[in-house]
């Protein structure tokens, strides 16, 4: 199965306005967001259970790691990753400054184990990253007119929308 990318012209550094524009690529989401009834449905077909016990023990997953992140725990799930909170502020001058009112949001952070992180020359041909560009793949799919060759579409040929 191969990631889809597009090229996207971007400042190089984008601290400094004058820096020179290069292309990088950026992953492409095709299709609709998978929900939480998809997934049990495909757990389901390698399990003995349900997919109302796998949607049933998703949510009090879901509730229970929102529990214990609240506790001020971090919450490694083996082969999953690692589930922390960090706070957010425009920060103070000094110690004493900082306080319960400074810290204007609160979000959840997520690190990867081993086990699920992507690799490139990944040994396990199920587990390697293949990599086909945008204009390739809708052209695969007989959906981009033309032989174009140009990023996103600029005179690379008609992209004819394929709707995801």
């Amino acid at each position: 199965m191969s990631v889809i990318y597009r090229a996207v012209k971007r400042k190089s550094n984008p601290l400094v306005a004058e820096s020179p524009d290069k292309y990088y690529p950026q992953i492409v989401t095709l299709g609709s967001k998978i929900d939480l009834k998809f997934m049990a449905e495909r757990m389901r077909d390698n399990s003995s259970l349900t997919t109302g016990d796998i949607k049933s023990v998703i949510q009090n997953f879901v509730d229970k790691l929102k529990e214990q992140l609240l506790e001020g725990k971090t919450v490694n799930i083996e082969g999953l990753g690692v589930f922390s909170l960090s706070a957010r502020s425009k920060g103070a001058e000094t110690a004493e400054d900082l306080n319960a009112d400074s810290i204007e949001g609160v979000r959840i952070c997520f690190q990867a184990n081993k086990e699920l992180k992507l690799h490139r020359n990944a040994t396990r041909a199920s587990e390697k990253l293949q990599f086909t560009r945008l204009e390739e793949h809708l052209k695969n799919m007989g959906i981009l007119a033309g032989t174009g060759g140009a990023a996103d579409g600029e005179d690379g040929g008609d992209v004819v929308d394929p709707g995801f």
